[in-house]
């Protein structure tokens, strides 16, 4: 009754907006203004805006504030042309604008009888009228600058205020954290408009070919209105299209151990090959009306895995072969109805297969996954310029995503010396499956009010979205050992399940927002925006449970005002002041609720622990490694489950920048400085522990009570320095220093097991410290550069401070279960890691091929100086390698703390071919 109320009230409160109403996040505006010679605003301009490469034309007539404003237009390059009886015509030929760009262009006409004025300009690199905290990555540098593996998010490193993310599950290892709030799988990932973030991971739930992207903004805090889902940031990609002309280009790149270094920790200098081969193709159906766009990528990897045991097993220490495929399939359809009508349709296809996943550091082969993954979304959108002051942009997409990683072995898994040294049988997930689909409307009507010479432009919109997803992870499938030292004379405990966790979730999240981007003068502008979210089962409202017995209030009063300005000193765009302040709501990822649904010790998998008894001197309870089910001490049931207060997370984020001109260069300078507080962060941890009390266990019907709850917090401080711009006409360089400071309690509400949860989970204040990816200060560096003889050189230089990483025992110190204890007086996250620095460096050189077109001849370099690049993950943190015992009261001390198990790459070459046409 509750869900049938709430969304009558949604769809009655659509209605009583009047129009259909969706994002302009994938989209871009013009504003025009035009005036006389004593700075008068001239009413009447037509105002022809021609895109030529695909004949879209459109066309306003300025009002009495002199000014019009064209919305929803696609990024590209157009012609602007400004004619009035009376008056000389002008045209500006050639104006780039970009994703999410609000661009604006003024224009002084003089009465003449007969004449006519082109103004060929071109466009800055920066967007400098934005109110946000954004970063746009335009098509010169995804066509030019060196790519790790060709994954275009990771040009994402290139911006500031991007971090490096070290999170070992959900795939977001070695991703960008965008945002200040959260971690890589904590930002809203838009594509064409549509949200495309996997609400199981948090990821983008599907990939797609660098050679398929135009464009794409990285928008690192106070984002506008229109977007939801995040307390963090957010990524806008927009896909490319067809054109009049027929154009594409078929490509390979290829990379071998001959052309890759060493690495410091390698046996041997293993074989390795990298190949990736594709093509696109773009052109008209119809000239002028219906574009096609397609592309198609393979990639083929034989790699390695550094596995390195320590203890008894360091002799046992090998490289394995970690091969991976990859297939991404993408086509595109855009056709242009009329000059007020224009839609498209986007088709992404991934497929990929891994071997030995989860392979590495003490982990081996037996205890490895093959991950196999298959992902893919359809989307489709209508944009319909109303009227001269209304516009609307309407958006659908479905799609479906499956994922599964079975086990390399069956054998029960072994962790010895509290997996410190080796964890080898099966892996503890068991053959984790994860499949789902969703689907998704979207809508936002424009609309241009003017009164006197201010003016108004109106954006209101909604979005629903219906998400069902199946997860299945068996943990202890075929159970586990867990020993006190290198030998299996000492077993611990023994951990497996009972049941299927074979469970199915859904949930439906609605959106609305409303902004107001009002201009009380030509120099000012000020977004005033409103915001609100529902997600209808993210925190499972209506699950039951002894320990939730009457179920939770859904979360329903995410109600995020934003505010935000952006003010032209000198009214040319030279020098402009920007700020604001917001409030914003993250989204629930479904990885609690099925956690909840597993785990919660009456239905789905019921979790036991059995200890050896004859370690703490009851011999007749002593644990038999022949009978582990019936044989120790057992445990309750260890469950999982959300706090019955769950909300969403949230922070407060807040800016002021300022962006100037140096001269008369195309160079800007950009200051900015953040503060982000985050607030009802999801963090885990043990509710039924209690070090001081008479029992460990206040709850004897359970043994562990891991609960998702909203005590997690943040705080983010930074100062943005960057420089941005075109040194000639077609060179450009974006260079940024970061100086920040991040904490929080957790990083990650799915940390790593065992060893990443509170190391007193009853005083969890304790934790709060630096973030894993805080860094002091990072400088990056990049640019293109057009040489003499046809040469294009691209290089990316980056220097991070280093990533923190936390000392640990080694071993469950206190009895709550986990092995993640640090020492007295050692806070998390407090040791020093070390710093990173890259230089990469990509050279090509078009050749022309008559009846062809033109062959590009590319080498990168990644590394190439061939920095060694202590990969901070592998350290070995922990100080001991087993706990004290009545033979051993000193514990068995680790020789190797604080040293590192693995490099990032080393110096590696790639070749490349690719001819456009």
């Amino acid at each position: 009754m509750e869900d049938m109320m709430i969304r009558r009230f949604l769809v009655c409160l659509v209605l009583c907006l009047a129009v259909p109403l969706t994002a302009q996040v994938d989209r871009a505006s013009l504003t025009a203004t035009v005036l006389d010679q004593s700075g008068a605003p001239i009413p009447g301009v037509t105002v022809t805006l021609t895109r030529p490469d695909t004949g879209f034309t459109s066309v306003l007539v300025t009002d009495s504030s002199g000014s019009g404003r064209f919305s929803t237009l696609a990024p590209g390059t157009y012609d602007v042309e400004f004619a009035l009886e009376g008056f000389a015509s002008i045209t500006r030929n050639q104006m780039v604008l970009r994703v999410g760009e609000n661009a604006r262009v003024g224009i002084e006409m003089r009465a003449a009888a007969s004449e006519a004025i082109t103004v060929t300009g071109s466009s800055p690199l920066v967007d400098i009228h934005k109110t946000d905290s954004s970063t746009n990555i335009t098509p010169e540098q995804i066509d030019s600058l060196p790519v790790a593996d060709r994954d275009f998010q990771r040009l994402a490193f290139i911006t500031p205020g991007v971090q490096r993310e070290r999170g070992a599950f959900r795939f977001v290892g070695g991703g960008p954290v965008i945002g200040a709030g959260g971690n890589a799988s904590q930002a809203t990932i838009l594509v064409n408009g549509m949200d495309l973030t996997d609400q199981a991971l948090g990821l983008a739930r599907t990939r797609f070919s660098q050679d398929a992207i135009r464009e794409f903004r990285v928008i690192t805090n106070r984002f506008d209105s229109e977007i939801g889902g995040s307390a963090g940031g957010a990524l806008s990609i927009v896909t490319k299209s067809g054109t009049n002309e027929m154009h594409g280009n078929v490509f390979g790149f290829f990379r071998d151990d001959s052309l890759r270094s060493k690495s410091t920790f390698e046996q041997e200098k293993n074989d390795y090959t990298r190949s990736q081969l594709g093509f696109t193709l773009g052109g008209p159906f119809v000239r002028d009306k219906l574009f096609y766009f397609t592309s198609v990528e393979r990639i083929d990897e034989d790699n390695i895995a550094l596995f390195r045991p320590g203890g008894a097993f360091a002799s046992t220490a090998r490289d394995i072969e970690h091969p991976f495929t990859q297939t991404l399939l993408f086509g595109a359809a855009d056709v242009i109805f009329n000059s007020q009508q224009t839609g498209g349709a986007r088709v992404v296809y991934e497929d990929y297969d891994e071997e030995n996943f989860r392979v590495g550091g003490v982990v081996d082969v037996s205890a490895g996954q093959k991950l196999e993954r298959t992902n893919w979304n359809a989307s489709f959108e209508h944009n319909w310029a109303i009227s001269a002051n209304a516009s609307n942009a309407a958006r659908f997409q479905y799609g479906g995503r499956k994922y599964f990683e079975p086990t390399n072995s069956d054998a029960v898994g072994e962790w010895f010396s509290g997996g410190n040294t080796l964890q080898t049988g099966s892996n503890i997930l068991g053959d984790l499956l994860g499949d789902g689909t969703t689907w998704e409307i979207r809508d936002t009507l424009h609309l241009h009010r003017t009164v006197g010479r201010s003016t108004h432009h109106i954006k209101t919109g909604f979005s629903f979205q219906h998400v069902d997803e199946r997860s299945r992870i068996d943990v202890y499938e075929d159970g586990l050992f867990v020993y006190l030292t290198d030998t299996r004379a000492l077993p611990l405990v023994y951990a497996y399940g009972v049941g299927s966790s074979d469970v199915r979730a859904d949930t439906d999240i609605y959106g609305l927002f409303i902004e107001d981007s009002w201009r009380p003068t030509t120099k000012l502008v000020l977004n005033l925006g409103l915001r609100y979210d529902l997600d209808t089962n993210g925190n499972n409202p209506d699950f039951e449970h002894p320990l939730v017995p009457n179920g939770r209030d859904r979360d329903d009063d995410n109600i995020q005002p934003r505010f935000s300005f952006s003010y032209d000193l000198r009214g040319d765009g030279t020098s402009v002041v920007r700020g604001g302040a917001g409030l914003f709501t993250g989204r629930f990822l479904l990885v609690p609720v099925f956690s909840e649904l597993q785990q919660n010790g009456v239905t789905g998998r019921v979790l036991f622990t059995r200890l050896n008894g004859a370690l703490f001197g009851f011999p007749s309870l002593a644990l038999d490694p022949n009978n582990p089910t019936t044989t120790g001490i057992v445990s309750k049931p260890a469950i999982g489950l959300m706090s019955p207060t769950l909300e969403a997370p949230e922070s407060t984020q807040a800016s002021l920048g300022y962006t100037m001109r140096l001269g008369s260069s195309r160079m800007f300078i950009d200051g900015e400085a953040i503060y982000v507080e985050g607030d009802n962060e999801i963090i885990i941890r043990d509710i039924n522990f209690d070090p001081t009390g008479p029992v460990r266990r206040p709850n004897t019907n359970f043994d562990q009570i891991n609960m998702y709850t909203n005590e997690g917090r943040s705080e983010y401080k930074a100062f943005v320095l960057s420089l941005n711009g075109n040194l000639r006409q077609r060179d450009l360089i974006t260079a940024s220093v970061t100086f920040a400071d991040k904490k929080n309690i957790s990083d990650d509400f799915s940390p790593e097991f065992p060893f990443g949860y509170p190391s007193d989970p009853s005083n969890i204040e304790a934790e709060y410290g630096p973030a894993r990816g805080a860094e002091d200060y990072r400088i990056v560096v990049s640019g293109v550069f057009h040489l003499p003889y046809g040469l294009t050189a691209a290089p990316i230089f980056e220097y991070g401070s280093g990533q923190p990483w936390t000392h640990r025992l080694g071993y469950d110190a206190n009895g709550d279960g986990k092995n993640s204890d640090r020492p007295a007086g050692v806070g998390r996250n407090t040791m020093d890691g070390p710093s990173f620095q890259s230089v990469s460096l990509r050279l090509s050189r078009g050749f022309a091929v008559p009846g062809f077109g033109v062959l590009e001849a590319i080498v990168e370099g990644f590394n190439i100086l061939d920095e060694e690049n202590f990969d901070v993950n592998s350290v070995n943190a922990a100080e001991f390698l087993a706990g004290p015992t009545a033979a051993n009261p000193a514990g068995v001390r680790n020789p190797n703390f604080g040293t590192y198990r693995a490099t990032l790459p080393p110096r590696e070459i790639q070749l490349g071919l690719r001819m456009v046409f």
